[in-house]
């Protein structure tokens, strides 16, 4: 069967799973791990990088593709609402990974099979 995963919208989009986040007190700060649930492509780690050297607040993310973690880190001193806050900006960043990984899987051109009665000939 050929390989369509390209053609079905959403089929391969990366997703935090929060259910896997985990913190580590280091001094002042934690360090937070949250998984990556998803298909951690090629194109989806250039996407990544582009949308993270694009803006200064992706610069705070680092991913651990081999792992499939994103790892950050908060101020102790700043609470829980601005670890809700990193994981809302991970999420955005995530999903615009997504879109640019989709879009480019939507312009590969399809390779056509010929017909099994066309390659007897």
């Amino acid at each position: 069967m050929e390989d369509d995963h390209w053609l079905t919208p959403g089929g391969s989009d990366v997703k935090l799973d929060l259910s896997r986040l985990k913190g580590d007190p280091a001094g002042s700060d934690t360090k937070y791990a949250v998984a990556l649930d998803g298909s951690l492509r090629t194109e989806w780690i250039q996407a990544w990088r582009e949308v993270q050297n694009g803006t200064s607040i992706g610069r705070r993310y680092e991913i651990d593709a081999g792992a499939g973690v994103v790892r950050f880190s908060c101020r102790d001193v700043d609470g829980t609402g601005m670890v809700f806050e990193a994981l809302e900006r991970l999420e955005s960043l995530v999903a615009r990974a997504n879109e640019i990984a989709a879009a480019r899987r939507a312009e590969l051109p399809r390779s056509i099979s010929a017909p099994n009665a066309l390659r007897a000939r």
